[in-house]
């Protein structure tokens, strides 16, 4: 894939910024394209898995808020937000997600933040319990 514009890459890295974590944050993934005019881009934060302990093998998301009116003031002009709150259908694979839609130097974007990164994704951190380590996959 392409570089992405260093506007887009700047848009992405601010939005990024929007994130406050509620404990400590997994890797970013951020997806982007274009559809005729329409740029997409998608952030999301990958998940942590234990390895090791009673735990071992299961999933967790990272918790954390975003600054909707800081995510606005991104963009030159907003055209909408909105939250979706839940899965539309068994083949929305963005699920819950905060979504703006507007334009930045020049260009239409719409901008999604994942409330969890999609289920294709592999984790992108282990918590390893008994070597008392993190380590990030991706």
């Amino acid at each position: 894939m392409p570089s992405p514009p260093i506007w887009l890459q700047e848009l992405a890295d601010g939005a990024a910024g929007c994130l406050t974590p509620v404990d400590l944050l997994s890797p970013l993934g951020c997806h982007f394209t274009q559809h005729d005019l329409l740029w997409e881009v998608t952030l999301f934060v990958s998940a942590t898995e234990i390895v090791g302990g009673h735990r071992d093998g299961t999933v967790r998301s990272s918790r954390f808020v975003v600054d909707v009116l800081a995510l606005q003031r991104l963009f030159d002009e907003v055209e909408e937000v909105q939250w979706q709150p839940q899965r539309i259908d068994a083949d929305d694979e963005l699920g819950q997600h905060l979504s703006v839609v507007g334009r930045k130097s020049g260009e239409a974007v719409w901008l999604r933040v994942l409330s969890r990164a999609p289920d294709r994704f592999e984790s992108g951190r282990q918590a390893r319990v008994y070597e008392m380590l993190w380590t990030e996959t991706w």
